[in-house]
């Protein structure tokens, strides 16, 4: 099996509990399901690769400009205040000077990475967050990470927030993680006690990444959306990923994309219509991540029930998503003979909070002959919908038993708890 194939099986069976699923034939007629949207489907490798090269590159003259600039905002090389301060502020006027804070956010010095991350945060290239992301994932200087964090704030993505309340703990990063975090709420327009605890603090700022994990946008007030055609050119950087690639590229992807928000929304709809299978695949896995947030593809989505291929990582994101207008798709799929379109189903009627298939989850918990996928699956569709005696003792025995496969159910437990506190 190719290495890509390995990445999408494991990264598919927390969501899809794939864990014994195979193919079978099942005696009952299957109901009658609308039709779906034509599937349309174009080579996309290659059309990645040409709009990752739209990104423009200064030319040799600017690119000289820039460094110099840069070594002096960055305090590479020293200069007085009156020359520093003229020379960050034609810095952070430049419309390329994303040309030199992203390659400063990787430079070996923590002390100059924290600064090109305060100067990404201060230039309004809202575009930055992509390479500010793919910095977080790295960085391992507490320090550091409390400015790349910082700086996502002020671009407008709250998937850093919780970063400054981790610092909160650490002496060293307690007070400049304290003052980043006023200042990120402030500017959100939340009101603040007139002596906030770091406890305070915390929980306001859960409360803003609680919003931008189900909305997917920022609250803060004078934020500008990254310009389309340099977002969309920088993640076909990085959706561009061959066949067979190396797992680190497809996690970069997936890390990046998940913490961009609604903003990335648009470019994962448009790698759904990949002829290229495992194109597609991933950009459904991380639509499913960002839940809520990306509702808007409901419509790019809903064609790929019909592709063998991808059609149950489809039904999970759809459910993940929120996306109730595709229940009369949904539903006749509990009597699909594929296992894993039964075993996404069951899940994703539940999340969808659909009252109407109580019965139709019923009987896969109660068929003895069904897989055991399906039937936890539909135990826990059923505890979404409400208080369930038969779907929680069969949760239960599964993991008193542990005869589950164990991540997996941990998970839908710790779901279920959430959805109920």
């Amino acid at each position: 099996m190719k290495l890509r194939s390995l990445v999408i099986v494991t990264a598919f069976g927390i969501g899809i509990l794939l864990t014994g699923c195979q193919q079978e034939t099942r005696a009952e007629p299957q109901a009658q399901r609308p039709a779906l949207p034509d599937l349309q489907l174009r080579p996309m490798l290659e059309e990645l690769r040409a709009l990752a090269k739209t990104l423009p590159t200064p030319d040799e003259k600017t690119q000289k400009l820039l460094r110099e600039y840069a070594d002096i905002s960055l305090g590479i090389v020293e200069a007085d205040m009156r020359t520093s301060g003229r020379v960050q502020r034609a810095l952070m006027e430049h419309k390329d000077a994303w040309f030199v804070l992203e390659q400063a956010l990787a430079h070996e010095l923590a002390a100059v990475r924290q600064r090109a991350a305060w100067l990404c945060g201060d230039s309004k290239q809202t575009v930055l967050q992509v390479p500010l992301l793919l910095r977080l994932k790295y960085e391992l200087d507490p320090a550091t990470v409390i400015w790349v964090a910082d700086a996502l704030a002020k671009l407008g993505n709250d998937s850093g927030l919780m970063w400054l309340a981790t610092a909160f703990a650490r002496h060293e990063t307690a007070n400049r993680a304290g003052q980043m975090a006023i200042r990120a709420l402030t500017n959100r327009d939340t009101e603040l006690p007139e002596e906030p605890s770091w406890a305070d603090l915390a929980k306001l700022l859960q409360a803003q990444a609680d919003n931008w994990q189900r909305t997917g946008e920022s609250a803060r007030l004078d934020t500008a959306a990254p310009d389309e055609a340099a977002l969309q050119a920088r993640l076909a950087q990085h959706l561009q990923t061959p066949e067979g690639t190396q797992l680190r590229p497809v996690d970069d992807a997936r890390f990046i994309l998940t913490r961009l928000g609604a903003v990335g929304v648009p470019m994962l709809m448009r790698a759904l219509e990949a002829e290229e299978h495992y194109l597609r695949t991933m950009p459904l896995q991380i639509l499913a991540e960002l839940g809520t947030a990306a509702t808007s593809a409901t419509d790019a989505i809903l064609p790929l029930l019909g592709d063998p291929l991808t059609a149950s990582y489809a039904v999970r994101a759809l459910g993940e998503i929120g996306a109730v207008a595709t229940l009369p798709h949904l539903r006749p799929l509990l009597n699909d003979r594929d296992t894993e379109l039964r075993a996404a189903a069951s899940q994703a009627l539940g999340l969808l909070g659909d009252t109407e298939s109580v019965s139709l989850l019923e009987a896969r918990l109660q068929d003895t002959n069904e897989s055991m996928d399906v039937r936890v699956g539909a135990a826990f569709g059923l505890l979404c919908l409400g208080e369930h005696v038969a779907a929680k003792a069969y949760l239960d025995e599964r993991e008193a038993n542990k005869d589950y496969h164990e991540p997996i159910l941990t998970r839908l437990l710790e779901r279920l708890a959430s959805r109920n506190g």
